[in-house]
């Protein structure tokens, strides 16, 4: 290795170690909202959390999708989970992508953006792309849930099993996951008509491992209905073999490798 090369090694691997990383609260109404980003250029990669997780949650395959895409890196906690406080008087579903379009607008990122979202994240993900299809550029979904399977009648059956006890526990514990339970129903009604479409590219993941939320009789409705969204035109479906509900945590490669294919296509 001759030393134009060993000189061009050491740059790259010391921007990498030196990428710029914020940690802040943006203002949004009464309340804050907590980021932490990374650095970088070109359209900026925003994470969504599944339902109670905040953006920790993606903490272990950041650094690796930055150093592969060198774009700038967003996750954030959803109102009353991690460090972001709540707004208990205005508090919904709707609110939530609203108050997160203006700490982006806030932190410089209103234009284009890529999506990329776990579980119940997929919600938000898509009213996000629901509010703004010219600046959603791409989504990869983790595992998702669907209309198709997360109907009102099945968010109603859900809310029954939970017990008072939890409910206490949760609204002390997580009190964003308390208030997106408490309004379960009403969003699923909600999104019927506004999730994400064969107008937005997406990938859309599968864990081979069903997570045990959903019941031995539910089983099928959830693989057909995971498998009818990801087969859509201008859709792309991946099954994450070996793999937990959050795919990354026993497959990271296959969610590092969809997120910087669809990336770099863009």
């Amino acid at each position: 290795m001759n030393r134009t090369w060993i000189l061009l090694f050491i740059s790259t691997i010391f921007n990498f170690m030196h990428a710029q990383t914020i940690d802040t609260l943006v203002t949004v109404g009464n309340h804050k909202l907590h980021f932490t980003i990374i650095k970088g250029k070109g359209t900026p990669i925003l994470f969504e959390s599944g339902n109670g997780d905040d953006g920790n949650v993606w903490q272990s395959i950041t650094n690796e999708i930055y150093k592969k895409t060198k774009a700038t890196i967003i996750n954030y906690d959803r109102a009353g989970l991690g460090k972001s406080e709540i707004d208990t008087t205005k508090i919904s579903f709707q609110n939530e992508v609203k108050d997160l379009e203006i700490a982006l607008k806030k932190l410089g990122y209103s234009k284009k953006i890529y999506l990329v979202c776990h579980s119940f994240g997929g919600y938000y993900a898509s009213y996000f792309a629901y509010r703004n299809p010219k600046k959603v550029k791409g989504v990869v979904c983790v595992d998702t849930a669907t209309p198709c399977f997360f109907t009102k009648k099945w968010s109603d059956e859900f809310i029954q099993t939970i017990s008072e006890e939890d409910w206490k526990m949760i609204k002390y514990y997580k009190p964003g996951l308390f208030y997106v339970l408490k309004n379960f129903s009403l969003t699923a009604e909600f999104m019927q008509d506004k999730f994400l479409n064969s107008t937005t590219p997406v990938t859309m993941i599968r864990a081979e491992n069903i997570q045990p939320m959903i019941r031995e009789d539910e089983k099928e409705k959830w693989l057909n209905c995971c498998k009818e969204f990801g087969t859509m035109p201008n859709h792309n479906f991946v099954i994450a073999t070996n793999a937990d509900h959050k795919v990354w945590e026993k497959n990271p490669t296959i969610v590092i490798e969809e997120i910087v294919k669809m990336y770099k296509k863009m």
